[in-house]
């Protein structure tokens, strides 16, 4: 007779079927988890959709047996099992991360979403990509009433407001980086057609204007473009929800647009759209960079403030005056400044 075969335990297969192997990205979305405290934020950070976080905490959970996450109204937190994980995984993520053969080491050194009115992060994002190599960027285009409200809710890490924020979260830092300037721009020819400029407020009360969409529904909120004359005063001809738009509109009609200059400055330098000055008027708006302590090292903090100085040093375009980077002005008494996006 042969050797008799070993015998194995079905339940002992069973059981080591049921538990998931350990893999080295769940680890990576425990921790990503961590830093933002939601799924959601978790999936934006890592690039993938909330669902694959979930399953990757759930095949932890099983593999640990025991639960890693708790939810709340506000998102998620981390159990004490997790809490006293965690600063272990870290350190050994660091480690693997420090191997020269290491796949995560090719990996961005920094991944911040930076978020800001449409003008503001389509001229600051390329200026701080070429500030901080190695970094991973995601611009995310809201106007300032958004970035107020959410400022709070970890949608982003670096926030761009014109005004600033009130009453914003302790471990937020916010610096004022200059000014920006808004004006009434149009085509030449139809500035031309107007007569001597600077032009009289009584003039500008004829124009017709392309302002901004008016929120119809509670999820829509209405955003001013900060004209000295009120939406009441002026021909409101034709609505755009966001500045690019209206600015294209007014470089190929009979339109005028009150804007920030920097949103206008491409198509002011090509000669499409020109500064139409009017007599009193000099509306200006201090520029804050605010930034998550917890997630934007004083390094990278530096960079940014850098790079969006660098981006409003420059002049508005032709015609155009510079934007000042004087001592910051302070906002005109209102809390919600709030500019096209």
């Amino acid at each position: 007779m042969g050797a008799p075969k070993p015998v194995r335990s079905s339940s002992v297969q069973g059981s080591m079927a049921l538990v998931p192997e350990l893999r080295l990205a769940d680890l990576v979305t425990l921790l990503a988890v961590q830093g933002t405290g939601t799924i959601s934020g978790a999936a934006r950070e890592l690039g993938v959709t909330p669902s694959q976080v979930s399953k990757a905490i759930s095949r932890l959970e099983r593999h640990y047996g025991v639960r890693l996450l708790s939810r709340g109204a506000r998102g998620v937190a981390p159990t004490p099992a997790a809490t006293r994980m965690l600063p272990r995984i870290a350190n050994a993520l660091a480690e693997l991360r420090a191997t020269n053969g290491c796949r995560e080491e090719r990996g961005p050194e920094v991944e911040l979403v930076v978020a800001g009115p449409s003008y503001l992060v389509a001229q600051a994002l390329p200026a701080m990509i070429n500030l901080m190599t190695g970094a991973r960027l995601r611009g995310f285009e809201l106007a300032p009433p958004y970035l107020r409200a959410y400022i709070a809710e970890n949608v982003f890490d670096v926030a761009l407001v014109p005004g600033g924020v009130h009453g914003r979260p302790a471990s937020w830092t916010s610096e004022p980086v200059g000014e920006i300037r808004s004006g009434l721009v149009g085509r030449p020819m139809y500035a031309k057609r107007l007569g001597p400029l600077p032009l009289s407020v009584d003039q500008v009360r004829t124009l017709p204007f392309i302002v901004p969409t008016a929120g119809t529904v509670d999820r829509f909120v209405t955003i001013s473009d900060d004209c000295p004359l009120s939406r009441d005063e002026r021909v409101a001809a034709h609505e755009a929800q966001m500045v690019g738009a209206a600015l294209e509109v007014a470089a190929s009609t009979d339109h005028v647009v009150f804007c920030p200059l920097l949103a206008a400055r491409r198509l002011m330098e090509s000669g499409a759209l020109m500064e139409i000055p009017v007599v009193g008027w000099d509306v200006r708006d201090p520029i804050h960079v605010l930034c998550n302590g917890d997630r934007v090292l004083s390094r990278t903090h530096t960079a940014i403030v850098r790079a969006v100085q660098s981006v409003l040093a420059e002049p508005n375009g032709r015609g155009g005056r510079p934007i000042s980077l004087g001592a910051p002005v302070a906002p005109r008494g209102r809390d919600e400044v709030a500019q096209v996006s």
